[in-house]
């Protein structure tokens, strides 16, 4: 063998072993990160294992989800054909597919007058009336748990959400028709069925699931301000759903909800075989995804995409508990920027937070706007005038959570004016939102709705 020969291997053999240290070294240092970020997660107090946040069984006899499934399956199984364009038929829809659709637009006020004679016949059948009073049923007992495969991590199931959806705008309409046709107040005994029906949604450790949650409360929240114009619940009524609006007023189930994503699918899938990974789409964007597939291969890398993945999702849980969660959240988006340019799997995995933040403010607003304008409304029939500050209701933690100051309010003779400032943190004097408007709105209950600001 020739010097020269010898020389060329002495320096293969010598990179080799470089790149192994190096290689070596830096496994350590990932391993070492991915440990710190398990025993700060372990330090802050946050679940750890799946089974702290799977929902515990319950008996049969308590469970609403069957009750809820029944009344779901008694309207789907009826389809309904409606005219299109140039009479045409559309594709067969199912009772309750189309029951909501038209509901929604009905509250909307975007539904023509021939649609809402419909809507009315309608919700009038014998089938409807039955789901119903199911769905009644379902809210009476204790808990709900619909029967999920947590084992499959992100291929588990949801079906029953979008059916639960449309289960709440059928309620809305309801309750709405029914007391512009003279049954005021059989349509306000309604309205807790509407609240009790996002119990369905308050124990599931999903954030879609809780973002379903946040927008069964939202309308129930929207559908009292229109009953208020028809007529006035009774005190009763009143304090009744006063009481359950305030039980709703939590951070807590959607806090749950984003260890449980980190628990029951981020670590799901860091478990996963690499070939495993590279196959799905839903993972990473294939094998044309050249740098993110050798950083999911790469060990040091690997770990290290697991540390800043789990320490992120602490960081979001942490930053809806915050005093000014609006501000952390921000912050902590700008962050996330950084870490999905650099780790392929977090920039998969780590729901779009500071769209999560923005609905769960929102249905937090319209609760406390709701909860302060029916002691508003209270207040006035006892004392035959608004007060003059939010102040004299008594509440606690009526603040706007898009501020965290309190609500704005202001009154006359005739009503009031109740609003947060809303996703744009401005003030824009009370204005609600138009259709398609991006900024410059607030949330808003102006009582009663179309008096001269």
């Amino acid at each position: 063998m020739g010097k020269r020969t010898v020389k060329i291997l002495t320096v293969i053999a010598f990179v080799i072993v470089a790149l192994g240290l190096i290689y070596a070294v830096a496994v350590v240092l990932s391993s070492a990160k991915l440990r710190r970020a398990y025993e700060d997660l372990d330090r802050a107090g946050r679940p750890m294992d799946r089974a702290d946040v799977i929902p515990a069984k319950i008996p049969d006899s308590e469970n609403a989800a069957p009750l809820y499934e029944s009344a779901i399956l008694l309207l789907k199984a009826q389809p309904v054909s409606t005219e299109h364009r140039r009479n045409k038929l559309t594709p067969e829809k199912d009772l309750l597919e189309y029951l909501g659709d038209l509901s929604e637009k009905y509250m909307a006020g975007e539904l023509p007058p021939g649609k809402q004679d419909e809507l009315q016949q309608r919700i009038g059948l014998n089938s409807v009336s039955l789901a119903m009073s199911i769905v009644e049923q379902g809210t009476q007992r204790r808990s709900c748990r619909f029967d999920y495969d947590y084992d499959a991590g992100i291929y588990m199931l949801l079906t029953h959400l979008a059916d639960m959806r449309n289960l709440s705008r059928l309620l809305a309409a309801k309750v709405y028709l029914e007391a512009r046709a003279g049954s005021p107040e059989d349509a306000w005994d309604r309205v807790p069925i509407q609240l009790k029906l996002a119990d369905a949604m308050l124990d599931e450790p999903v954030i879609v699931s809780q973002l379903l949650y946040s927008r069964i409360i939202e309308r129930a929240c929207r559908t009292i301000r229109k009953l208020y114009e028809i007529a006035p619940p009774s005190e009763q009524q009143s304090n009744e759903i006063a009481s359950l609006l305030e039980s709703f007023d939590s951070v807590r189930p959607m806090v749950r909800a984003i260890d449980s994503e980190r628990l029951l699918f981020g670590e799901w899938v860091f478990k996963l075989p690499k070939s495993e990974l590279l196959k799905d789409p839903e993972i990473l964007d294939g094998p044309d995804d050249i740098l993110g597939v050798v950083k999911t291969y790469f060990k040091p890398t690997f770990m290290a995409d697991h540390a800043a993945y789990l320490r992120m999702m602490m960081k979001f849980a942490q930053g809806f508990d915050h005093p000014d969660s609006y501000k952390a959240m921000h912050d902590l988006e700008e962050r996330l920027d950084t870490i999905a340019r650099r780790y392929p799997l977090s920039r998969k995995l780590i729901p779009a937070m500071s769209r999560v933040k923005q609905i769960h403010s929102g249905m937090l607003a319209e609760l406390r706007i709701v909860r302060a304008g029916l002691a508003l409304l209270q207040y006035k029939q006892t004392e035959h005038s608004f007060p003059a500050s939010l102040d004299a209701l008594g509440l606690r933690e009526i603040t706007d959570p898009f501020s965290d100051d309190p609500l704005l309010y202001r009154s006359d003779t005739e009503g009031f004016i109740l609003y947060s400032i809303g996703p744009d943190r401005k003030d824009n004097g009370g204005s609600p939102k138009e259709k398609d408007q991006e900024d410059d709105w607030d949330i808003v209950w102006q009582f009663p709705s179309g008096r001269v600001r």
